[in-house]
């Protein structure tokens, strides 16, 4: 089901808007995970590292378009893992690369640069994106037409 149809049928969620679709998949559904970062991806490779269980990885980048917080490689790791999404508040990077990989990737933008390695961050906290609450657990329902934020699991 596709985010108007869901939104329709559930008119209170909240929403997400300017991601843009970098993946080769164009829609996603999954149960939140958290990770709020700047401009240093260490974390994102951690994370993708474990075993995603369809879930999604949303990373507050605080919209920073200093670096890149995902590019192909990491996209990579997510297929491998079982990862439904990666949500970035941020850059990605290797654009034409993300396009052909089986995953689902959402951004506000690009940027070349790769991101610092210095292993900083933080993991499972709340997340305040565009006046919206995210919180680790929440659902999240993605396509391009928006992304849309649920506390449980909704019944479509």
């Amino acid at each position: 089901m596709n985010t108007p149809d869901i939104s329709d049928q559930y008119p209170d969620l909240p929403f997400l808007l300017n991601f843009k679709s970098f993946g080769g998949i164009n829609n996603f559904s999954g149960e939140v995970v958290t990770l709020k970062c700047d401009d240093d991806n260490s974390l994102v490779r951690s994370i993708l590292s474990e075993p995603g269980q369809s879930r999604v990885l949303l990373v507050d980048g605080n919209a920073s378009e200093n670096v890149a917080l995902l590019g192909d490689n990491l996209a990579s790791l997510a297929i491998e893992n079982n990862w439904s999404a990666v949500v970035i508040h941020g850059c990605v990077r290797d654009v034409v690369e993300l396009q052909q990989l089986n995953v689902a990737v959402f951004a506000l933008n690009t940027c070349p640069k790769k991101s610092n390695k210095n292993n900083t961050g933080s993991r499972s906290i709340d997340l305040l994106i565009n006046n919206v609450v995210i919180k680790e657990g929440y659902w999240l329902y993605g396509d391009q037409n928006g992304i849309l934020v649920s506390s449980k699991k909704l019944a479509q």
